[in-house]
């Protein structure tokens, strides 16, 4: 059994080294374009589509996925454009996770939350309430994370609204 990693509060460049390694790979662009094409698939136990209010709510063992996308809750609500296509997602869970499989790298980038929201328009995902955003080893802590997909920027405690300090844990790569 190993010993546990304790998060260590890192600041300037190493800050913009993990940001670098988990999100800036330029392949990870290409990827994240091919998903926002792809269809939506939603599954639940239960759903209710309120048309009026172009709002439909999922609840239970909730599962979104859009190509190499996935975010899992237990409830998610998501509201539509007139045409149907979502345009902004709550997801919320016990802890609501995501995961996006960058194309080129070994890892998934992965977060959980207790809220997730989805700004597809802006390519946004903030997480609320003990939020974690890694890959790997690598990760960042706090208690609000805003990851800018479409930019390849995170913002995390202060800078993202937040309360809490940011902990970031950086892990030697392999040679």
């Amino acid at each position: 059994m190993t010993a546990p990693i304790v998060p260590r509060v890192l600041t300037g460049p190493a800050v913009l080294s993990l940001v670098l390694l988990l999100l800036c790979a330029p392949q990870g662009l290409s990827a994240l374009e091919k998903s926002s094409e792809q269809p939506f698939y939603l599954e639940a136990d239960g759903a209710e589509f309120l048309e009026a209010e172009s709002l439909s709510i999922y609840t239970g063992n909730v599962l979104v996925r859009q190509g190499g996308l996935e975010l899992r809750g237990d409830r998610v609500e998501v509201r539509h454009d007139p045409k149907h296509k979502p345009v902004f997602i709550i997801a919320i869970g016990t802890p609501a996770t995501y995961r996006q499989q960058v194309e080129g790298e070994a890892k998934p980038v992965e977060a959980t939350a207790r809220r997730m929201e989805y700004n597809r328009v802006r390519d946004e995902i903030t997480l609320i309430g003990q939020a974690v955003l890694s890959q790997g080893e690598d990760t960042f802590r706090s208690d609000r994370i805003l990851y800018d997909r479409g930019q390849t920027r995170v913002k995390a405690g202060t800078l993202a609204a937040g309360r809490e300090r940011v902990k970031i844990t950086i892990s030697p790569s392999p040679r």
